[in-house]
């Protein structure tokens, strides 16, 4: 038996950078009832409270002491606790009742070579985007994110920008010598996006921090992503061993979750 369900967030609970629907948002709701459950991502604090948090908020009477969100591939952990008060520990920020327990931060000199690297070896593709949809280049402070037409670009321009990864992965071989010597990795990430991080960080590492968090095995989680095939951004994950399900988008995992709850006659 389950005891956490953690989810991907792009292309797998909502469309690339959209907030999750209102069906999706019930969802989930009726799922905290059961489970544990967590959203993990590449994406910053501020998007997913947006796109995850707030929806379910409208709806209300959601229970968010089981709703745990990992930004930035799982270097920083965020749970409800209340308004407090509360005292706060190094790197722990309180934030309308949502707590930061920890994060993993890049230095000044790290994202100032990472992000001249990345817009270089663009430029050298001829891949660097001159009018973009938002930032190409962004400072998550736990990782740099390269997003090639732009944070806000339309899904459908992403999705066909690079389906099979192969721009990305050149961009990726020739940046990662000077990543490695910088003493950060390389990863590709969501439709478009290229992420840089400390050394060991990808969603593995995620679930494995989640796992001390909440006192469970690997046996307890099951997880759903897109990119579970090798080289994806999910593919750590079902690496460890973790059980997974991989979907093809929301539509897939909404299915999948009526499946889960209609055992609780629930939906």
């Amino acid at each position: 038996m389950k005891k956490v369900i953690v989810f991907d967030q792009d292309d797998t609970i909502n469309i690339t950078k959209l907030p999750i629907d209102e069906e999706m948002a019930g969802l989930l709701k009726c799922l905290l009832d059961k489970f544990q459950v967590c959203i993990m991502s590449g994406t910053n604090w501020e998007v997913m409270r947006k796109n995850d948090i707030e929806p379910l908020v409208e709806i209300g009477g959601v229970n968010f002491e089981n709703y745990f969100i990992m930004p930035t591939t799982g270097t920083q952990f965020w749970h409800y606790v209340g308004e407090g008060p509360y005292v706060l520990e190094e790197n722990q920020l309180l934030e309308n009742g949502w707590k930061r327990e920890f994060a993993h931060f890049l230095t000044e000199n790290q994202v100032t070579k990472i992000s001249d690297a990345l817009e270089k070896a663009a430029r050298a593709l001829g891949y660097w985007c001159e009018y973009p949809k938002g930032e190409i280049i962004e400072n998550r402070g736990s990782q740099v994110t390269f997003s090639a037409l732009g944070q806000w670009a339309a899904p459908e321009e992403k999705y066909k920008w690079d389906s099979e990864m192969k721009k990305r992965e050149e961009i990726v071989r020739l940046i990662e010598p000077a990543m490695t010597q910088l003493g950060v990795q390389v990863g590709i990430g969501g439709s478009t996006s290229i992420d840089v991080t400390l050394p060991g960080i990808d969603k593995a590492y995620g679930i494995a921090r989640l796992m001390e968090e909440l006192d469970v095995e690997k046996k307890d989680i099951l997880f759903l992503g897109d990119k579970l095939q090798v080289g994806g951004n999910d593919y750590p994950v079902k690496k460890v061993g973790i059980d997974t399900i991989e979907v093809r988008n929301c539509e897939d995992t909404k299915w999948i979750l009526r499946g889960i709850l209609g055992v609780y006659d629930v939906v």
